[in-house]
């Protein structure tokens, strides 16, 4: 090749990349959008939660529209936003994913709590409209759930090889293949007790009466336990036991069954899987009690409705939730 033409090429191809490398400056001069970052994210799961808190005009602020959402992402000027997830677990573990994926969101230093409502235990401590906040953040479905040959139900935990590397058998909590049992951050616990200490929770005397016919307490108040999640509503006391049984396997002790829900699993593994799992609250108020009252069979209370305190039980989720936010906006200024 001639050298005039080999410098006509160094020529055409600087030419070349100047035209090239023109628009790639420009770009770097327009700036990127911001993210935006929440400090808070309540989760909620159907109207009734999600109402109690979009009826606050604060929350009206911002609002963002995520893809993979049911509800638009709805933020007050204090960087605490909510949203409805839908019932279930899977539902959960959707919207939480959608949420840490999405382009326009920073969820990296964000808190993530679950407020709603759950079934309770016949404990006489555990009145209507009590509030836990959650240790403990337990499977129900995983395992085996029979009926024995002494037609009681019945429940077998999962073999080791299903959810554990091998002569790992004892590590139900954040295992590898199963997401059996995961124990809340205890720092981030502590700091919600703390919080909610002096809070004043509401009472009614419709949940009175319902008390008095489970011979519990009368007054709610807000207590630290672990809440079962399962995408099936159930009753009874066999069940009760079985959630016992499950709840002192996994923690291996560790913690006691004080409530069932059916989101709080999907919420916390969805997290997990990002490195956030230590970002999350499970706030939960009582709102029925998972056993029939004295005198009533199992099957009775499906044809006649529960005995039930939901309005109750969602306002104290909210008021524990709330201290406990202004709580971490308080650190965070």
């Amino acid at each position: 090749m001639k050298k005039n033409t080999i410098w006509k090429n160094m020529m055409l191809c600087g030419a070349v990349g100047c035209s090239l490398m023109a628009p790639l400056a420009a770009a770097q001069t327009i700036p990127a959008v911001a993210k935006m970052s929440p400090k808070v994210i309540v989760l909620t799961a159907f109207p009734p939660e999600w109402q109690a808190w979009t009826v606050q005009k604060s929350f009206h602020h911002k609002i963002l529209h995520v893809a993979g959402l049911i509800k638009p992402l709805l933020c007050d000027s204090n960087g605490v936003c909510v949203t409805e997830t839908g019932e279930g677990e899977i539902n959960a573990a959707v919207t939480v994913t959608s949420l840490v994926k999405d382009a326009a969101l920073d969820v990296k230093k964000t808190i993530f709590i679950r407020s709603g409502i759950a079934g309770g235990v016949d404990v006489k401590e555990s009145a209507l409209g009590s509030v836990y906040i959650n240790n403990w953040v337990i499977s129900w479905a995983f395992g085996h759930h029979y009926l024995s040959d002494q037609k009681q139900l019945a429940w077998s935990p999962p073999g080791c090889a299903d959810y554990a590397a091998p002569g790992h058998c004892g590590e139900y909590a954040h295992n590898l293949y199963e997401n059996l049992a995961y124990k809340v951050n205890p720092a981030l616990l502590s700091m919600a007790v703390k919080a909610a200490a002096n809070v004043q929770l509401e009472n009614s005397s419709e949940a009175k009466k319902l008390d008095k016919i489970f011979a519990i307490y009368v007054a709610p108040k807000v207590m630290v336990g672990a809440t079962i999640t399962g995408n099936d509503f159930w009753i009874g006391k066999e069940n009760q036991a079985i959630a016992e049984k499950i709840v002192h396997l996994y923690s291996h002790g560790e913690a006691q069954y004080t409530n069932t829900a059916m989101e709080d699993l999907g919420d916390i593994t969805a997290l997990s899987r990002f490195g956030l799992a230590d970002h999350y609250l499970s706030i939960r108020g009582i709102s029925d009690v998972d056993v029939p009252p004295p005198g009533k069979t199992e099957e009775e209370i499906w044809r006649t409705g529960d005995l039930y305190a939901g309005a109750l039980a969602e306002r104290n989720a909210v008021i524990v939730t709330k201290a406990i936010i202004a709580h971490l906006l308080k650190d965070s200024a």
